[in-house]
C-alpha cells in the first residue's frame, strides 16, 4: 500500500510570505485527505487517517465518525480543528462535554507544552481543489436511472429490516424514527433516545395532557442543536406539536387512520409536505411493509410514487445538468442519489462508482 507523508511545513517559505491561516482553510484540507494519508502527531508518532469522517453541522467537535489507525489500533470519533493548539482551552472545550469523545486535534500551530492527552498533529496548507465529480455533465439515461433506482430500493430495505416484525421493540422504533424525521443533523440522535425514553409512558394509555406535560418536560432535559436547521425548525418551536402529533399516532383513533387521514393530521399540526413525504418514505411505509410481508408489494408501491414538492438543496447543486428536476423531486430517486454520495462520491470511491462505470 502505498502511504502519502503529509510534511509538517515548507522550510523554505519566509514567515512574510506565509498568508493568514483560516479554520474554515483548514477543514477543507482535512476533508481532502485520502484514505491511509499520514500525519505526524507533537511526539512524532505516524497516524493513519482511513476517513477524516463527516462535517459536523452542529455545535460540538468539526468532523465526526473519523477513523484513525494509532499507537497499533484502530479508533473511531471526533476530530477538532484550531488554528493555534491553545484554541481548545481559549475555546472552553475543556469544559464542554461535547468535546468528549474527541480523538485527535489537528492544528496549524504548536503550544510551547501539549493541552491534551489525545494525539495532536500539525497538518500541512496545501491548496485544495473542490472535489469535481468525474461523470460528464450530460443528462443522465435510462440506465443510470435504473442504477440510481436500485440504489434507491437498497435504502429501502435497510429501513424495512429495521422495522422488521421478528423485532420486539418495533412500536418503539416506530415512534423513535417518527421523532427523529424532525430532526436534522446530530439532533436525530437527540429525538430517537427522546423517543426510547417517553415510550413505556405513551404506550400505557396516559391521557393527552398529561402525556404533553410529561412529553415537553423530558424533551427540555436534552442538550439540542439549531445549527444546520431552519429557525422554524428549531426544536423548542415545534416540539409541543410533535408531542401531539405522537400521541395522535398512537391514539386507539390513530390505529385505524388511513394514509390520507395521517397526511391531514401533518397539514393540520403545520408541518409541510416534505415533512410528511420523508416520514412515509422513511418511517412509515419501511414500518408497514416491515411488520407484515402482505403489506409489502403494497406500500413499495406507495414508496415508489412518493413526490417531494422541491429537490433537495444539495443534491440539485451535485446533479442539477444530468437530472431533471422532475427526477430529483422523486423520493425514490432522491434517496438512490443520497446513496451514491455517500458510498461513491468522497472522491475516493470513484473508481467503482456504478453510475461513472454505466457511461
Amino acid at each position: 500500500m502505498n502511504y502519502k507523508l503529509h510534511q509538517l511545513s515548507n522550510l523554505g517559505e519566509k514567515v512574510s510570505d506565509i498568508s493568514p491561516i483560516l479554520e474554515s482553510n483548514m477543514m477543507k484540507e482535512w476533508a481532502s485527505l485520502k484514505p491511509c494519508s499520514l500525519l505526524i502527531d507533537r511526539d512524532g508518532n505516524r497516524i493513519t487517517i482511513f476517513s477524516p469522517g463527516r462535517l459536523n453541522k452542529n455545535e460540538g467537535p468539526d468532523f465526526l465518525e473519523a477513523i484513525i489507525w494509532v499507537k497499533g489500533k484502530m479508533v473511531k470519533g471526533a476530530v477538532e480543528l484550531h488554528v493555534h493548539e491553545s484554541n481548545w482551552v481559549s475555546h472552553g472545550h475543556q469544559n464542554n462535554l461535547r468535546y468528549k469523545d474527541v480523538i485527535l486535534h489537528v492544528v496549524n500551530s504548536f503550544s510551547k507544552k501539549p493541552i491534551l492527552n489525545i494525539p495532536t498533529v500539525q497538518l500541512i496548507h496545501q491548496s485544495v481543489k473542490p472535489y469535481q465529480c468525474p461523470i460528464p455533465n450530460q443528462q443522465f439515461h435510462s440506465s443510470q436511472i435504473n442504477i440510481l433506482m436500485e440504489l434507491g430500493l437498497k435504502r429501502w430495505e435497510e429501513k424495512v429490516a429495521l422495522f422488521s416484525n421478528k423485532n420486539h421493540r418495533l412500536t418503539e422504533i416506530y415512534l423513535s424514527e417518527s421523532l427523529a424525521n424532525f430532526g436534522s443533523g446530530e439532533n436525530r440522535k437527540l429525538y430517537r433516545a427522546l423517543g426510547q425514553q417517553v415510550f413505556p409512558v405513551l404506550k400505557n394509555k396516559i391521557k393527552r395532557e398529561e402525556w404533553i406535560i410529561y412529553f415537553l418536560k423530558v424533551s427540555k432535559s436534552f442538550q439540542w442543536h439549531r445549527g444546520g436547521s431552519m429557525p422554524a425548525r428549531y426544536p423548542e418551536k415545534i416540539m409541543k406539536k410533535v408531542g401531539c402529533l405522537c400521541f395522535d399516532l398512537f391514539s386507539d383513533e390513530g390505529q385505524s387512520y388511513t394514509v390520507q387521514d395521517l397526511k391531514q393530521l401533518f397539514l393540520n399540526y403545520g408541518f409541510g409536505q416534505t415533512s410528511w413525504v420523508e416520514w412515509c418514505g422513511n418511517v412509515h411505509f419501511p414500518f408497514m411493509a416491515g411488520e407484515s410481508l402482505q403489506n409489502y408489494t403494497v406500500y413499495l408501491k406507495y414508496w415508489t410514487s412518493l413526490q417531494l414538492p422541491k429537490a433537495y438543496g444539495e443534491l440539485k447543486r451535485f446533479f442539477r445538468n444530468r437530472l431533471l428536476n422532475t427526477e430529483l423531486k422523486s423520493f425514490p430517486l432522491a434517496q438512490g442519489l443520497l446513496y451514491l454520495k455517500k458510498h461513491y462520491c468522497a472522491g475516493w470511491a470513484c473508481q467503482i462508482c456504478k453510475v461513472k462505470r454505466s457511461l
